[in-house]
């Protein structure tokens, strides 16, 4: 008897599908540990790490996070603009930068022009172009009137706006797999996505759900 050694290879379809799962599962959460991935995706950290290594699997962890963050993002944007118009000089900042018209600092003695501008407060030249009349301006902030006072409440509202707190972010990442549980369960009896069913379509979805794994003999 010739003496060999056995390999088990996982076939392609399935490393595939366990593939895509950890892609969905760190974009979703880039914080979750690798023992937490191995888990649920049902393989060994050593195949999580050796996919880490892989340049086309980061690659599409960061297209998939990029493609899951943009309505938080545009919610982000919306919450600063807001912030802007009310008086928030820092918000008014980042809204100025993500439109292209504060320009980067080179050295640490020379401003840009935008940033000059906010902080004389007011325009020494007019632009030659279109302006927009503005004819009803949000009412003053008394809080104008207390400097400090005002740094310490924007600086908060900006720290509220641009952080999750870990409560939010473990919902996150529990409605996300149940979501995409979900969505395998109803592909798997070729059944159309729950998408955005609500009350009596949610409930007769999922009871069809039911009903076509019982014939299949899933459950």
């Amino acid at each position: 008897m010739v003496k060999g050694v056995y390999i088990s290879v996982m076939p392609k379809m399935i490393k595939k599908e366990y593939r895509d799962r950890a892609i969905e599962l760190i974009a979703a959460d880039p914080n979750l540990d690798l023992q937490s991935i191995a888990n649920i995706c049902g393989v060994s950290i050593s195949t999580i790490k050796n996919w880490g290594k892989d340049s086309a699997f980061g690659n599409s962890v960061y297209e998939r996070y990029m493609a899951t963050t943009g309505i938080p993002m545009a919610q982000v944007n919306a919450a600063m603009f807001r912030e802007a118009k009310l008086g928030n000089v820092q918000a008014a900042r980042y809204c100025a930068d993500i439109k292209g018209m504060m320009i980067k600092r080179v050295s640490v003695q020379i401003d840009s022009p935008y940033d000059m501008f906010l902080k004389a407060k007011k325009v020494d030249i007019a632009a030659e172009a279109e302006w927009e009349e503005v004819k009803d301006l949000p009412p003053r902030d008394p809080i104008n009137d207390k400097p400090k006072t005002r740094s310490k409440e924007e600086n908060k509202k900006i720290k509220a706006i641009m952080s999750i707190t870990p409560e939010q972010r473990a919902k996150n990442r529990k409605k996300s797999l149940a979501s995409y549980r979900r969505i395998k369960r109803a592909k798997k009896v070729g059944l159309e996505p729950l998408g955005r069913k609500t009350g009596e379509a949610k409930r007769n979805w999922y009871a069809e759900l039911e009903k076509k794994e019982k014939e299949m003999g899933i459950i």
